[in-house]
């Protein structure tokens, strides 16, 4: 008799496998396939993703009570977006130069010519993995700070795709590693837009609690560089601009939760701006209670 773990685990490998194959297709295709790729993708979403779906609608802020079929339909064609532009990223770049921009780069470099390195706050918001090929491409000799999959596997073919444009990715004493790293003169680039539930402090997000980590504010404190929040759009053309923002900054006397709520609060005016860009099946509240208040 196979255990219900033991099933678990040959369920996801199938379904890596699978997925591996079916990529390996889809790249073969040309770009012109794209509109009917993302149709066939949004159905295949709504058809095994029922249950992210059912949950992202539990999880829209009453704010979007009036918008939540509106919001969640721009959220699975986001996703579906993000899928075609990764598998066919150098093929899009190649037909449109135009099709990446970055806005206020100056920041950025601004930041640079006062000595410091870039510390960056991004999220799983828009296309956050293209947004990353598109930093190394600007010059950055980015490490990207990231979460395991639940799926080993999955895990390392991501990073393998990441890696492929030059990104480095760092899992594993990830603070330490990013502080020695900003102090050699390398950006890093953290997403910290995930349930952190023990690991976190409580703070509000969208008028619930929530639990974000504190390892940005601590990045940023330790190094003494700044945080500086960057946010993909994708236009009404197709086209991706990636929003640079001013530095965070931390006043003296904050506490810890302090500003990992002043962090928190640029996640929600962003994603209020355009809640479809981001992926509200997120299990976003769960165990918030666990955080740390002080």
């Amino acid at each position: 008799m196979i255990n219900k773990e033991r099933l678990k685990i040959i369920r996801r490998t199938i379904r890596y496998y699978l997925i591996r194959l079916l990529i390996g297709s889809i790249r073969l295709l040309p770009i012109k396939k794209i509109p009917k790729l993302k149709l066939l993708l949004i159905k295949a979403i709504k058809a095994f993703g029922r249950k992210e779906i059912n949950k992202a609608y539990e999880l829209l802020p009453k704010e979007f009570d009036n918008r939540k079929d509106e919001i969640i339909h721009g959220m699975i064609e986001n996703v579906a977006l993000n899928i075609c532009e990764i598998l066919f990223y150098e093929k899009l770049i190649k037909a449109n130069p135009d099709f990446c921009k970055f806005e206020n780069w100056e920041i950025i470099e601004n930041i640079k010519k006062e000595g410091k390195t870039p510390l960056l706050l991004v999220g799983h918001f828009c296309d956050w993995e293209v947004f990353g090929y598109e930093l190394v491409k600007a010059g950055l000799d980015l490490t990207v700070i990231a979460r395991p999959n639940n799926f080993q596997k999955m895990t390392e073919y991501i990073n393998s795709l990441r890696e492929n444009h030059k990104l480095h990715v760092v899992m594993h004493n990830n603070i330490l590693e990013a502080i020695k790293l900003l102090h050699n003169g390398k950006p890093v680039a953290i997403l910290s837009d995930l349930n952190a539930r023990e690991w976190g402090y409580q703070v509000d997000f969208f008028g619930r609690n929530a639990s974000f980590y504190s390892a940005p504010v601590i990045i940023s404190i330790r190094s003494k560089m700044p945080l500086i929040p960057i946010f993909p759009e994708r236009q009404p053309n197709g086209n991706l601009v990636f929003k640079v923002k001013k530095p965070i900054v931390w006043e003296k006397g904050e506490s810890m939760r302090d500003r990992v709520q002043k962090y928190a609060k640029v996640y929600e005016e962003e994603y209020r701006k355009h809640p479809e860009f981001w992926f509200w099946f997120h299990d976003r509240y769960s165990y918030a209670e666990m955080g740390k208040v002080r």
